[in-house]
């Protein structure tokens, strides 16, 4: 007779499941800071390269070395973090994408070499080489999005989120300062150039407004001290915008201003990074503390209590003064009260990871119009993204309505008669 199944067996693979998965997390944690900083020193060197190219080959010339050295070592870094391939019989199918995506960036980054030495030999346009950083760039970031894209809970998620907008804000940001430090090395706005400016700078913003929903109070706190652009950055900011070429120095002023605001970006960057990673690190902390022979302990640590169902219906909006007392906030309200404050509070949680939930599958849905452009119309990225920006605005439409509607047509012509 076999043995009757025991709750406590359950409990203890559950916890051992659990701590699988915050290290999981835990290391793409460590992962995406790499990414970060890898990303970092390539946006200085897509800048210091756009100065060396428009100013002719009279400014920058040393700071190219300097730079190319820094993000040779931190791509070696990078690599030393790379997720090793398992034998092909052990491979996930759930890792495609991961994989897929290193496979991208590591063949995007194949064609640095020759990119440098075109730029070293000012053979390639200031455009061109922009564009070719802008790609590289992008295929990191892309890594970066799907490396957090993982199973996790709600306050991880929100911090993951609140991350790689704010990374994808921090490259609009780095594009603003190598077009402008382009513009003014030149003297000279193309009326296109002065349009892409207007574009980032909006785009910046975009994805600063969906960080800041997301983001810790803290950290957000920290960025709005830090934001606080220079009169001076603005000011530059606006000439470039209009098209003005400014004074002779008036690119390396630029370039140091605007290289000021991202190396702040990247401080509140780490602070976001950390941050995931503590919380991973209390959650890991908890479940290895458990008591593993107790299954009511287990149940409670690896599952959080479940809240009664008419809870929901007792929700009413939660009225902070009423803990102003200081008095602990068990002693301080009724039960019934505390019922319907921990109720609200879930409420809003949902809605919360409902949000994310869209934000991630919308960007998803635009990022496969994209990929789709870019192999029938033979678009570069940066190109599929205007177009489906253009034709959202000449439809008065959103952009992941005009990329779902793409997506549902090309079905039609794609799937099997």
């Amino acid at each position: 007779m076999s043995q009757s199944p025991h709750a406590v067996h359950y409990f203890l693979a559950a916890r051992e499941c659990e701590i699988s998965r915050l290290d999981n997390v835990l290391q793409a944690g460590k992962l995406i800071g790499q990414l970060s900083h890898f990303v970092h020193v390539l946006q200085r060197e897509r800048g210091s390269s756009n100065i060396w190219l428009c100013s002719e080959g009279l400014l920058f010339g040393e700071e190219l070395a300097h730079r190319a050295a820094a993000v040779s070592q931190s791509m070696n870094n990078l690599f030393a973090d790379l997720p090793a391939l398992p034998p092909a019989s052990a491979l996930q199918p759930g890792a495609f994408r991961v994989y897929h995506r290193i496979g991208s960036m590591l063949m995007a980054l194949e064609s640095l070499p020759e990119l440098r030495n075109q730029i070293h030999q000012r053979s390639i346009s200031h455009q061109q080489a922009m564009q070719s950083f802008n790609t590289i760039i992008q295929q990191v970031l892309n890594l970066v999005y799907e490396v957090a894209d993982i199973d996790a809970d709600g306050q991880v998620a929100s911090a993951l989120v609140a991350l790689f907008t704010f990374m994808q804000g921090k490259e609009y940001a780095g594009q603003e300062r190598a077009l402008a430090s382009a513009g003014f090395a030149s003297r000279n706005f193309s009326d296109s150039g002065r349009q892409l400016m207007v574009e980032l700078i909006a785009a910046q913003e975009s994805c600063l407004t969906s960080f800041a929903g997301f983001a810790d109070t803290g950290i957000l706190a920290t960025w709005l001290q830090q934001e606080g652009k220079s009169s001076e950055f603005e000011r530059l900011r606006r000439l470039a915008c209009t098209g003005a070429p400014g004074e002779e120095d008036t690119v390396l002023n630029w370039f140091a201003l605007a290289s000021q605001r991202l190396d702040l970006m990247k401080i509140v960057e780490d602070k976001l990074i950390n941050k995931v990673m503590h919380l991973c690190q209390q959650s890991l902390l908890r479940v290895q503390s458990s008591n593993t022979d107790d299954p009511q302990t287990l149940a409670g640590v690896i599952v959080p209590a479940e809240k009664p169902v008419a809870a929901y219906f007792a929700a009413t909006p939660h009225n902070e003064a009423d803990e102003d007392t200081g008095l602990p906030p068990q002693l301080n309200r009724s039960l019934l009260n505390l019922i319907q404050h921990q109720a609200h509070r879930l409420k809003t949680l949902d809605n919360e990871l409902a949000g994310l939930r869209a934000t991630l599958m919308e960007r998803k849905t635009i990022e496969q119009a994209k990929a789709l452009l870019m192999q029938y119309q033979g678009l570069t990225e940066e190109q599929a993204w205007h177009l489906l920006r253009k034709t959202a605005m000449n439809q008065n439409k959103k952009v992941v309505e005009i990329a779902q509607a793409m997506l549902d047509v090309s079905t039609v012509f794609t799937s099997s008669p």
